[in-house]
């Protein structure tokens, strides 16, 4: 019993300290008060399955102590606390290692619509024979301009990944998302929070250059 007892304290520590960090990183990703790169790898990668394993053990003996002591310990609470903290383990580690936010395409620039509308009717009406219509003057963004587009004041949320700069302004809360900030080239930090296959549902809006 004792035994029991210093294990859980253990737990029960970790469990302390992670809510800490987790505070810590938090702001970190949102108020900068750490670097961004770190403030990711603690918040979405090491504290979620200590988290996760030190809550299911403090929590499984808390409970089972107070159930104890209201004398309400038997088969049926026995197997309710087990299958409540198994289904707890699940999911959340669903969500920490499978889960994958969906994500609305955002829609065309209507202004972009209008005028390769246009250009479709003027090749159609000059020529005979259909030629295929291609944006040859893609906008090319430098990074003081790509930093206007922070998602703040009206702006819509622009982010460079690999070159190319998509508008994620349906994703971008206030101009951040996972520790993000719109307006930079995340290429650095992108892989640690989404897959490459997640930009295809974005609206491609231009190039960076250096």
């Amino acid at each position: 019993m004792r035994f029991l007892i210093k294990f859980d304290r253990l737990f029960a520590w970790i469990l302390f300290i992670t809510m800490i960090l987790f505070l810590v990183s938090g702001y970190g990703m949102t108020k900068g008060i750490i670097t961004n790169t770190l403030a990711i790898d603690i918040h979405n990668k090491i504290l979620p399955p200590i988290v996760i394993i030190a809550f299911t053990i403090h929590g499984w003996y808390a409970i089972h102590m107070a159930l104890k002591r209201w004398q309400i310990w038997n088969w049926f609470t026995k197997i309710f606390l087990t299958l409540f903290f198994l289904a707890f383990v699940g999911y959340f580690g669903y969500l920490q290692y499978f889960y994958q936010q969906p994500i609305a395409k955002t829609q065309t620039d209507n202004s972009a619509t209008t005028s390769s509308t246009s250009v479709a009717g003027s090749a159609t009406n000059n020529s005979s024979t259909t030629t295929p219509i291609t944006t040859s003057t893609i906008r090319t963004f430098t990074p003081a301009e790509l930093l206007q587009y922070n998602g703040k004041n009206g702006q819509p949320s622009y982010i460079a990944v690999s070159g190319k700069v998509y508008d994620v302004s349906t994703l971008f809360v206030n101009g951040t998302h996972r520790g993000c900030t719109a307006g930079q080239d995340v290429t650095a930090n992108f892989s640690d929070i989404h897959s490459q296959s997640i930009l295809s549902q974005f609206t491609v809006v231009g190039t960076l250059t250096k």
